[in-house]
């Protein structure tokens, strides 16, 4: 890693300095120096630690009309609601002779209608030593230059935020590689806490990715190996296999997509494939691909298009069938830091078991306000 560079302090930083300055009168005056190279972040005065302070509010309306039986995604029937939401992240660096020590947090809370507001959720809580990371991010499984952009609502993604140990390592040309050791437990969502019980993993999961990106194109491959316990005896490995690409193909158009394969790992799906994770013992495999395009219509305006299908194979008929997904979303940059998000997606499926496909539409919009 390269030692933070040595520049000018920006506006900010100068009138805290002068501030203080203010309060010794016969001080002389110092120019500060600014040691951060990282855009948005400042040098935590008499330190050397550079942090970012970062966040959002944002209002969230949706309407929704379903015809879902027991599958019913956003409230049930057909309904219409607002939420407002806060996310707050804080990030700290540091640079030493063994890389950069990083400390990133993010929390969030939801409105939950009511004078108390919602809980405080974690959603990132990482510390960083140069390649090695140790903490609650997103799965070493993830691409995220393929995964489309979404209001709080779209289920039209690839989420995992999940505790790991991960080590990444360039091997140059735009070329790098992760291994990890993740945590098992996401995937025990049965919530019985009983040795033995369905879903239980005693270790943790094995992932890796293989990375590519330069001249605007970004490839990945990525593999997990899950060893699951069902209980009764019941014991097998499962595993998943992604490959997923971005890229521009003019200044101003941007398609990517991805191919998911898993078996018994459930949890390394994409969002918007239903599935009742490690409940119902071995034999969930699942075949799913996904993609879309997004263009800037004006220099505010940005439009995206997503569609997708998985072909389910699961020893449950609530759950054996096909889905299919659609979306577009439309992004106008109001003025710097303010963006109003529409977004209308789909979500169809038609299982072995009649009442249980879906049929459901849901339109969003979100109007966001961030640092």
């Amino acid at each position: 890693m390269n030692k933070f560079k040595t520049l000018l302090l920006g506006t900010a930083a100068a009138t805290i300095a002068a501030t203080g300055a203010a309060q010794a009168a016969d001080a002389p005056m110092r120019e500060p120096v600014y040691r951060c190279d990282a855009r948005g972040f400042i040098e935590l005065p008499g330190t050397d630690v550079c942090f970012k302070v970062g966040g959002f509010a944002r209002l969230i309306v949706w309407g929704a009309n379903e015809d879902a039986g027991s599958q019913e995604t956003v409230a049930g029937g057909d309904d219409f609601g607002m939420y407002g939401q806060g996310r707050l992240n804080f990030d700290a660096r540091r640079s030493t002779d063994h890389g950069t020590v990083r400390a990133f947090i993010e929390v969030q809370a939801t409105d939950n209608n009511s004078n108390t507001g919602g809980a405080l959720q974690l959603r990132h809580a990482f510390a960083q030593l140069g390649n090695w990371v140790f903490g609650k991010t997103w799965s070493t499984y993830l691409h995220g230059a393929s995964d489309p952009n979404g209001t709080d609502l779209s289920f039209l993604a690839h989420t995992i935020r999940i505790n790991q140990i991960r080590y990444t390592q360039s091997v140059g040309n735009g070329l790098t590689v992760s291994v990890a050791l993740e945590d098992s437990a996401y995937e025990d969502l049965t919530g019985s806490g009983t040795a033995g019980a369905q879903g239980e993993n005693n270790v943790p999961n094995v992932v890796a990715n293989i990375n590519y990106a330069q001249g605007g194109w970004d490839a990945q491959l990525s593999g997990a190996v899950l060893f699951n316990e069902f209980g009764a005896g019941v014991d097998n490995t499962g595993y998943g296999i992604m490959f997923a690409l971005a890229g521009e193909i003019t200044d101003s158009v941007n398609v990517f997509g991805k191919i998911n394969y898993t078996d018994d790992a459930p949890g390394y799906q994409f969002d918007w494939v239903s599935l009742a994770r490690r409940q119902d013992g071995p034999g969930q495999e699942v075949f799913a691909f996904m993609g879309g395009l997004s263009f800037e219509a004006t220099d505010d305006v940005t439009v995206q298009l997503v569609g997708g299908w998985a072909d389910v194979d699961s020893p449950v008929a609530a759950q054996d069938g096909e889905q299919m997904v659609a979306g577009a979303l439309a992004q106008w940059r109001v003025a710097s830091g303010f963006d109003i998000i529409g977004e209308v997606f789909y979500r169809g499926t038609d299982f072995d078991l009649p009442i249980a496909d879906t049929d459901e539409v849901v339109g969003v919009l979100q109007f966001r306000a961030g640092i």
